[in-house]
């Protein structure tokens, strides 16, 4: 599955409404980081969302203030990378539900489809009681490039 798309008018409609109903102003600013996380083919880190920006005048307070009232009114998430980096990236109905598959070695990060996971997720949880307002998986291991045979790893 590949990753968020350029995202159409209505989820960033969707924002702008978000926005008012809490009482802040959709700003250039604001739509800025908005649509650089939109474009970006998997998540990006603070620095990089700060350099994506900053050539649209964007700067890094701005970003870090935005940034945080996405991640209050649930916009973004945020994703774990290989080297200990947080990454942040939209969440539905901003963008499409997925998963991930980060290497360790590398840092490739891929989208997984979420039908699979969601589907065994589901099962498990049957008979339980429990509601689940979301979730989020993402899988750490070795991308094809990087699982060589070596006697030090142990797959789950």
């Amino acid at each position: 599955m590949p990753g968020n798309q350029h995202v159409d008018a209505r989820p960033e409609d969707h924002l702008r409404q978000l926005l008012r109903s809490r009482n802040l102003r959709v700003t250039p600013d604001r739509l800025r980081v908005f649509r650089a996380l939109a474009d970006s083919p998997k998540p990006l880190s603070m620095a990089a969302l700060i350099n994506l920006v900053a050539h649209d005048g964007v700067n890094q307070a701005t970003v870090y203030r935005t940034l945080d009232q996405f991640l209050t009114m649930v916009v973004v998430h945020a994703v774990l990378l290989h080297d200990g980096v947080v990454a942040y990236e939209l969440v539905p109905p901003f963008a499409t539900h997925h998963h991930h598959f980060i290497c360790l070695e590398c840092g490739h990060v891929e989208d997984l489809a979420a039908d699979r996971v969601d589907t065994a997720l589901a099962h498990s949880l049957e008979g339980l009681g429990h509601q689940v307002m979301g979730h989020k998986v993402d899988l750490y291991g070795l991308c094809k490039s990087c699982a060589t045979p070596n006697a030090d790893r142990t797959p789950l």
